[in-house]
């Protein structure tokens, strides 16, 4: 059946919905402001099962595009390892007399900025089969949330046209996809050196002064 899904560009609208509880974070100061507020989505199970098929077909593609720096979602590489490369490069730089300036950047929101379109660029320039360019464009379109607190809810589900779903089982890797142009042009910036991990990123300049 899964196959058939993928290959007939087909996902039914009911594995598209989402019910997303809201959680409120503790110890904030002001719960009058949205941001103190956790989103959590709850998605069919057997939309994840779909998508996991999906992600180990895709995933073969993945080098085409995507750098070793990039350690969201590639296998055997972690947040620690991202920190302990980074590491590495300052104490290497110490070692030969030389400075390292690091800036830290967060991309907030990032999930909720992705352009589809533009999503199926990357992924065609890159070499994906168009079968899955093409599912994954459907697999975004039409998706839907209702907002509930626990008492109460959305009366319907409302339509969701920008942005990938986070914590489904593409997400790291979809976004990965997306913003791997930014790894390739780190050079451009004037840095020596960039990891990321998902939106977080670390620029590492080395240079004889500050």
């Amino acid at each position: 059946m899964t196959d058939w899904l993928l290959c007939s560009h087909t996902l039914p609208t009911i594995l598209k919905r989402a019910l997303t509880i809201v959680r409120p974070k503790p110890g904030k100061p002001d719960y009058l402001v949205p941001k103190v507020y956790r989103i959590i989505s709850l998605l069919p199970t057997l939309s994840k099962t779909i998508e996991h098929v999906a992600l180990a077909r895709m995933t073969a593609f993945a080098l085409n595009c995507l750098l070793r720096l990039q350690f969201a979602c590639l296998k055997g590489y972690s947040p620690l390892d991202a920190m302990h490369l980074i590491l590495e490069k300052v104490y290497k730089a110490s070692n030969d007399k030389l400075y390292s300036s690091a800036l830290f950047l967060d991309v907030q929101g990032a999930f909720d900025k992705v352009l589809h379109q533009r999503l199926a660029e990357i992924m065609t320039k890159n070499d994906f089969l168009p079968y899955l360019v093409d599912w994954v464009q459907l697999y975004l379109l039409d998706k839907s949330v209702r907002i509930m607190d626990g008492t109460a809810s959305e009366p319907s589900f409302t339509p969701i046209q920008v942005g990938i779903p986070q914590g489904s089982p593409l997400s790291l890797f979809l976004f990965n996809i997306y913003s791997s142009p930014l790894c390739y042009n780190h050079q451009r910036l004037g840095v020596d050196f960039m990891v990321s991990y998902v939106n977080d990123y670390c620029l590492l300049a080395i240079s004889v002064s500050w």
